[in-house]
């Protein structure tokens, strides 16, 4: 091996290196102090926050920050949303980032819960809900070509 392929291996190694050591970017904002906040997210006013480098919480000692999560809460017939990182949880529902988890409780209180760590800034996004004309297009799709190979 070269000395400048060998050069270029250490330099892949080490940019590799870089970028996993990083923490995710979540964007972070509360819509009480920030009305663009709220969904549609309008990013302009919000600041990213490096998750890796978030305080430590003294309830949750040595627990890192790994994750994006935005919440959204009625409370007294207004919705507010709040928008940083997060420690405990998972990514969306059963791993799938498309949803979000939902509760309600008494006095007409609402929350739900989006979590992600696909990518930088994914708390941006709105509640996702998968499409369901594309799901069933898709499912039908493929159920056609199974039962075509199956018939062979």
């Amino acid at each position: 091996m070269s000395a400048m392929n060998s050069l270029h291996l250490m330099l892949i190694v080490l940019m590799t290196v870089i970028a996993a050591t990083q923490g995710i970017k979540c964007w972070f904002c509360n819509s009480m102090l920030d009305p663009f906040c709220r969904d549609p997210f309008d990013n302009s006013t919000a600041n990213p926050k490096d998750c890796e480098i978030a305080e430590e919480l003294a309830h949750l000692p040595n627990v890192p920050a790994t994750m994006c999560r935005k919440i959204r809460m009625k409370v007294n017939g207004h919705w507010r949303f709040k928008r940083d990182c997060a420690r405990l949880g998972e990514a969306g529902v059963g791993g799938d980032t498309r949803y979000c988890i939902y509760r309600s409780g008494t006095f007409n209180i609402h929350m739900e819960y989006c979590t992600c760590n696909d990518k930088d800034g994914c708390n941006s996004v709105s509640h996702n809900k998968p499409n369901i004309q594309l799901v069933t297009t898709t499912s039908t799709i493929f159920m056609v070509l199974i039962a075509r190979w199956l018939l062979r």
